[in-house]
């Protein structure tokens, strides 16, 4: 539990540039989180050791968060930014609220407890995204300052749940045939990609040195952060609580639902399948640097080779 009051003291900061960058349109941000902190330490306050509610409880937030989250995306993606961020930034700390109402602690319950700690992963990760100052001209160098604040929480979230290098997926068995199977899933995967979105090259051109420093920042940061969460932790939990398929599409559908910053329908489709094949990938080997090589070297030909080359 103290690692998600560390969760929660971290987005603070994060609300408040999410304020200045985005405008006036979240001015109303400080209030909303100044009372959910007050019901925050009134739930902590006054709810007694002994109280026992519904089991169903931590169930009906997870589904009602998640229904939250694809309607802040819904919002980026018809343009609004500042009302989708306002809507998770909301959620999340909503979340934050539900871990401290009390109930009997099934193994039902706790599973539920640990998807919405996973959820709150998601909602950080937008709001970083869209809060982060900007110090680097060139737009590679954001991603770091981006993603290297998330291990943070991902820790904190991996100590909480006591979740062991081996459900993480740590694996470091036949790494070099991964990492050669990786490279022609991840072509074939980014030649669609591109086709969808045409999106410029992150480096001025490929030379050797750019596309080691492309290929660092996109497998230790990008891949490696968001597979954590959409693999390891997320898919994870909801297979557990789901069943293998069903939680398989459930993690699929939301990682597509977060790319709904490029405003195109048929990029949401494509990040949901390339989800399940990925997260299929992970069912079947457990192997994370897999996965993060499959996702790092995707971004690795989507924004340097083929830009360049196409």
């Amino acid at each position: 539990m103290f690692g998600l009051l560390l969760v929660a003291r971290y987005l603070s900061v994060l609300v408040y540039k999410a304020r200045f960058l985005l405008g006036r349109d979240l001015r109303n941000i400080r209030s909303i989180d100044y009372s959910i902190g007050r019901i925050y330490c009134n739930l902590h306050q006054t709810i007694p050791n002994n109280m026992v509610n519904t089991t169903e409880i931590h169930h009906r937030i997870m589904i009602i968060s998640m229904i939250a989250i694809t309607i802040g995306e819904l919002l980026i993606f018809l343009g609004n930014m500042s009302a989708g961020v306002a809507v998770h930034i909301i959620n999340l700390q909503a979340i934050v609220v539900s871990m401290f109402i009390q109930s009997k602690e099934t193994d039902r319950v706790v599973l539920d407890k640990q998807i919405l700690q996973s959820l709150l992963l998601l909602l950080l990760l937008r709001i970083i995204n869209v809060s982060m100052p900007f110090f680097f001209t060139m737009t590679l160098y954001w991603y770091p300052l981006i993603y290297s604040p998330m291990f943070i929480p991902i820790y904190l979230i991996i100590r909480h749940q006591n979740i062991s290098f081996d459900e993480i997926g740590m694996n470091t068995n036949d790494l070099y045939f991964y990492f050669n199977l990786a490279i022609p899933i991840a072509l074939g995967l980014a030649w669609i990609e591109y086709h969808i979105i045409h999106p410029d090259s992150l480096i001025p051109d490929i030379r050797i040195t750019n596309l080691i420093t492309l290929a660092i920042i996109m497998i230790v940061f990008v891949g490696l952060v968001e597979e954590l969460i959409f693999r390891s932790i997320l898919q994870t939990r909801l297979q557990q609580s789901m069943g293998s398929w069903k939680g398989l599409l459930a993690a699929s559908i939301l990682f597509g639902i977060m790319h709904s910053g490029y405003g195109m329908v048929h990029e949401i489709i494509f990040t949901t399948m390339a989800g399940l094949l990925i997260g299929y990938a992970y069912q079947k080997t457990g192997s994370l640097p897999f996965i993060t090589a499959i996702h790092g070297m995707i971004n690795v030909f989507l924004f340097g080779l083929l830009p360049h080359i196409l």
